[in-house]
């Protein structure tokens, strides 16, 4: 299981990214699936530094059960403000983050914290045998 906090700073997102694709790659994840897991961790992350404007906490733990393997990503923010699907159209330029989370993740959801809210998704993974 990793763990970093991020300021309110988009450039935070590619040091969030180095981090957790170091160690999955460090744990043997097939680097496809840690591709998986970056696109939906920029996109979390990126949400909680737009919309919450706060300090963001990122963890995430690799649930390795062979073919059934999955990382679970949890980012955490100050907000309380709930995350909302977009309907979006092609010239639209913003707005389908979570469309994506829900096309690579095979579950996602929104637990309330005391701080605000944590919104989490399951990315399957492919691992080395």
């Amino acid at each position: 299981m990793g763990s970093v906090l991020v300021e309110c700073d988009p450039a935070d997102t590619i040091r969030v990214r180095d981090r957790i694709a170091s160690d999955l790659l460090g744990r043997a994840v097939d680097p496809g699936s840690v591709g998986d897991v970056l696109l939906v961790v920029s996109e979390l992350v990126s949400n909680a530094v737009l919309h919450a404007a706060s300090r963001s906490d990122v963890d995430w733990v690799l649930h390795d059960r062979g073919a059934e393997s999955a990382v679970v990503v949890r980012v955490g923010d100050g907000s309380d403000r709930l995350p909302v699907p977009r309907d979006v159209d092609d010239r639209d330029t913003s707005g389908r983050g979570l469309a994506i989370v829900d096309a690579i993740a095979t579950e996602w959801g929104v637990d309330r914290t005391a701080s605000g809210k944590a919104v989490w998704a399951r990315v399957p993974v492919s691992t080395a045998a």
